[in-house]
């Protein structure tokens, strides 16, 4: 099974993709995050003298697609989480779920404010953050076979899904 989880930073994408893997106590699993396929600094865009992380630039498609494709031939179950994780449009066709947790505005900015995984992030850079997800997050809606979770009710949703 292969499975991708798209969402905000801190939307608990990977929270998510571990509770998952749960369902399938006795496969031949693993989690692919998004970030540790990030370019290197000098190969990404920059926004106000800052690396933009926001923009699909960021990610070393040609590296993950490889590992995504390999793992997915010798692993049941593949999870790609991550905020560009539905953004590949030939990735997309090999997902059998398709998920994205949506997060709203209040909640991202309280978990985003806690945040010091980066170091400091100055308030334009968060609401930038919160502005490149609005952008992405209306291409992805669009999307015919989405399904959409909110933190409410994700356990019920990964129940529907995986029992």
């Amino acid at each position: 099974m292969k499975i991708a989880i798209g969402g905000i930073s801190r939307a608990g994408k990977t929270t998510m993709a571990r509770k998952i893997l749960n369902y399938f106590p006795e496969s031949k699993k693993v989690i692919l995050h998004q970030d540790d396929y990030v370019n290197a600094g000098y190969d990404i865009p920059q926004i106000n003298e800052r690396i933009n992380w926001e923009v699909p630039e960021s990610i070393d498609f040609v590296r993950l697609k490889y590992d995504f494709n390999w793992m997915s031939e010798h692993l049941d179950v593949v999870i790609l989480e991550g905020i560009f994780a539905l953004y590949d449009e030939d990735m997309n066709r090999t997902f059998d779920k398709k998920l994205f947790v949506d997060l709203g505005y209040n909640k991202f900015i309280d978990r985003k404010s806690m945040d010091n995984r980066w170091g400091y992030e100055p308030d334009w850079y968060i609401q930038h953050i919160w502005d490149s997800y609005q952008k992405y997050r209306e291409q992805i809606l669009k999307m015919t076979d989405i399904i959409i979770i909110e933190e409410d009710n994700m356990a019920k949703c990964l129940d529907d899904l995986f029992s």
